[in-house]
């Protein structure tokens, strides 16, 4: 009696374990694909973020790349604008009052500065024109003179002469003035000076007022 009264609480168990043991049985492979899904999801977010870094690290790099191309350019833009700005070399200077009694081989100083391209290449107090930068100098000068006067100058490049003229009105009947006038092409190297000194035949004596002039300019950048 006691045995068929244990049977029939036992049996009504087991029957009820059943679904749950059959539920158990099909959310296993569930959870597997799930998980599967997951781990493949992972994987791709995976793959996305390193595609992302590589992309970031190559735009990085391009950026670095164009960076330095912006500096080079920058770099050979200030060059070649300080090397055009050292070529323009030129200036224009006059004798604003006529001077005399100038000593053989003393400098005929032109005190107006009419043009120049940098200031500091010739010097008004000294007349002396300092070169900037080495090369061929298309070099001037005019010096006038009163009526029954002469005078002679020269082309000076540290300290050598290098060109002469010669104004003389000392023959002549009337009372005009007279001018002698000289261009020469000529190497200057950087730092070297320039100036027009008086030569031995003369009085001294040079007519100002704009008559007598004094100019140079680079006609090319060239070293020896």
């Amino acid at each position: 009696m006691h045995f068929l009264f244990s049977l029939s609480v036992f049996i009504p168990l087991i029957s009820g374990l059943v679904p749950v043991q059959n539920t158990k049985d099909a959310l296993i492979p569930f959870l597997v694909h799930e998980f599967e899904d997951l781990k493949g999801l992972v994987g791709d977010l995976k793959s996305k973020l390193e595609s992302a870094e590589k992309k970031d690290s190559d735009f990085a790099n391009g950026l670095t790349t164009a960076e330095n191309i912006i500096k080079e350019l920058t770099e050979s833009h200030d060059a070649y604008r300080r090397a055009f700005t050292e070529a323009q070399v030129a200036f224009y200077a006059k004798l604003s009052a006529s001077v005399h009694g100038l000593s053989p081989h003393q400098t005929i100083i032109f005190d107006a500065l009419v043009t120049t391209t940098q200031t500091s290449i010739y010097d008004t107090t000294t007349g002396i024109f300092t070169a900037p930068v080495s090369g061929m100098y298309v070099i001037s000068w005019t010096a006038n003179v009163d009526h029954q006067e002469s005078q002679a100058t020269e082309l000076m490049i540290n300290g050598r002469s290098k060109a002469w003229n010669f104004a003389d009105t000392a023959g002549s009947e009337d009372r005009d003035y007279g001018s002698a006038s000289q261009t020469v092409v000529l190497q200057v190297n950087k730092g070297e000076n320039v100036w027009v000194r008086t030569g031995t035949n003369g009085k001294g004596d040079v007519s100002g007022h704009d008559y007598s002039t004094f100019s140079a300019f680079l006609l090319f950048p060239h070293s020896l």
